[in-house]
């Protein structure tokens, strides 16, 4: 009687069919599950809208057309109404006129959008509402008898709470050197326009708040330094389906806020 045959080299090539088939399953769930969650991470960021700023925005243009006197005389920082606290903050709801909205629109715009994208709208918030009270607070210290209306102390704010975001977030943050070239731009701009309104029209029609402005420029960086944080670092491993070696790649992405 004899022996069935045993063909060896049929048999080591059936196993290395079935081997890639054995380990397939393990390797598709973990990368299925990195494009799904990598998919996800830029989908969330890709719709994220700088919420705060387009309300700042849409709530000054609005009441600079459709407020009477009354209502500018109840929103306006006033020195005799300094014992009404809401003031300290809704004067910045308001401006002069057409010029004087446009410009604090387009810095403010411009200034604050990839500021609240990478650190948040709350974190920015604060920032923005500190600077005001602090500009409205340095203006009733330093010129008691002075009105004032305007968003500048927020924007002013804002622009140098840029100053904790490159410091905490400098290796992470994109195109750094550019933004620092931007806000040193702006703020020689500003100091020159600044220079040649008091040497040529003595500080008068517009009567600037160089008080204000100081007040948020403190705001900025002190609130900055305490509010914004680092932004979030993810480790992602992506594996091939083809090999068995895993890579890792880093992305940074802004805070989270709810």
């Amino acid at each position: 009687m004899s022996l069935p045959r045993i063909d060896s080299n049929k048999d080591t090539k059936d196993a290395r069919l079935l081997l890639p088939a054995m380990l397939t399953p393990r390797v598709a769930p973990l990368q299925k599950i990195f494009i799904d969650d990598l998919t996800m991470d830029r989908r969330r960021r890709q719709w994220r809208v700088p919420w705060f700023i387009l309300l700042m925005c849409f709530v000054q243009i609005s009441l600079h057309h459709i407020a009477d006197q009354c209502m500018q005389r109840r929103l306006i920082y006033r020195p005799e109404s300094r014992h009404e606290y809401w003031r300290y903050f809704t004067y910045m709801l308001l401006h002069a006129d057409a010029w004087h909205l446009t410009i604090n629109m387009c810095l403010q715009f411009f200034v604050g959008v990839w500021l609240e994208l990478e650190q948040g709208h709350w974190r920015v918030a604060v920032v923005y509402i500190a600077g005001g009270i602090c500009g409205a607070l340095a203006n009733a210290w330093l010129q008691p008898e002075l009105l004032l209306l305007g968003a500048s102390a927020g924007v002013y704010a804002m622009l140098c709470s840029h100053v904790p975001h490159l410091v905490l977030n400098f290796k992470q943050l994109s195109h750094r050197y550019v933004r620092i070239a931007v806000i040193l731009i702006l703020l020689m701009c500003d100091a020159t326009f600044t220079a040649f309104h008091f040497c040529i029209n003595h500080n008068r029609n517009p009567r600037i708040s160089l008080e204000a402005h100081l007040g948020g420029v403190i705001a900025g960086i002190l609130v900055g330094f305490l509010a914004y944080r680092r932004l979030l670092r993810k480790k992602s491993m992506s594996t091939s389906s083809t090999s068995t070696s895993a890579s890792t790649t880093w992305h940074f992405w802004g805070t989270q806020d709810a």
